[in-house]
């Protein structure tokens, strides 16, 4: 009998033991929720949303800030901007940040070895299209596509969602570099290849610090005087938000990323 009973004490201890345990993981896990980190994170949404862009088409995620799919900042990017921003800017559309001297007179990128033939050949065509575009004489903007990750500004690769974007990019960050990555959907890896081109110039047109020429959201890029200012209307722009194939870049194109990154004589 005091066997028996002995036992029972000592398997109830234990229970009371593992419930205290249990208890005081709770409670840890608890206190790591931080209020406020959930509070920066609604005023760095709200600050957005001041920027012009709407509250559902902003996504947090892993320390980053989605935009209209495919345009990504890093939180401590949007912190550093929105304490640095004294006055509130206007409204062809820029980012924040551009990409500065003397990173933007050779902006390198590269591919992981997962990248499929197809776009693999998109990347060639866009690094080439951008180096190929009208007037480029006049910018001091210049890209190349290296063979490995050694040296390189940008970082190109698959990944899947079973979502409605093509490919996503980041902008350029306060660091003056162009945005760290392309991230290719493979759910559009049977989209025809002039789409695919397009879509990849739009996205590295995204790193180098452009939005989306029809949603109105950033800074209106304006030149030396308001005779080269870039219009605000422009339906074939590469910066549309609607990838379309592959044609060329518009007059619209052309002057904003001359204003961007003009080059001076």
């Amino acid at each position: 009998m005091k066997k028996e009973f002995c036992k029972k004490t000592i398997k109830l201890l234990f229970t009371l033991v593992c419930l205290s345990i249990v208890a005081t993981s709770c409670k840890k896990d608890e206190a790591t929720t931080n209020p406020k980190a959930e509070d920066n994170i609604k005023q760095l949404t709200a600050y957005l949303t001041g920027k012009g862009f709407r509250v559902e088409n902003i996504a947090y995620k892993d320390g980053r800030f989605i935009l209209e799919k495919d345009i990504v900042m890093t939180r401590e990017d949007v912190e550093t901007r929105m304490k640095n921003e004294s006055t509130p800017q206007t409204e062809h559309w820029r980012g924040p940040y551009l990409v500065k001297d003397p990173y933007h007179k050779n902006i390198k990128y590269y591919m992981d070895a997962g990248v499929p033939f197809e776009w693999n050949s998109a990347v060639l065509g866009a690094v080439m299209n951008w180096n190929n575009m009208e007037d480029h004489f006049y910018m001091t903007l210049n890209m190349s596509l290296l063979a490995s990750s050694a040296g390189g500004d940008v970082r190109v690769f698959m990944g899947y969602e079973d979502a409605n974007w093509i490919a996503r990019a980041y902008l350029p960050g306060s660091n003056g570099r162009a945005g760290q990555s392309i991230e290719i959907n493979s759910k559009f890896n049977n989209l025809p290849a002039s789409e695919k081109l397009f879509a990849i110039t739009h996205e590295i047109g995204h790193t180098i610090g452009f939005n989306h020429t029809d949603e109105n959201k950033g800074s209106f890029i304006r030149g030396f005087i308001p005779y080269f200012d870039t219009p605000v209307v422009d339906p074939g722009s590469i910066m549309n938000s609607t990838v379309l194939p592959w044609s060329n870049f518009t007059a619209g194109d052309v002057l904003a990323t001359k204003n961007l990154y003009p080059k001076i004589f």
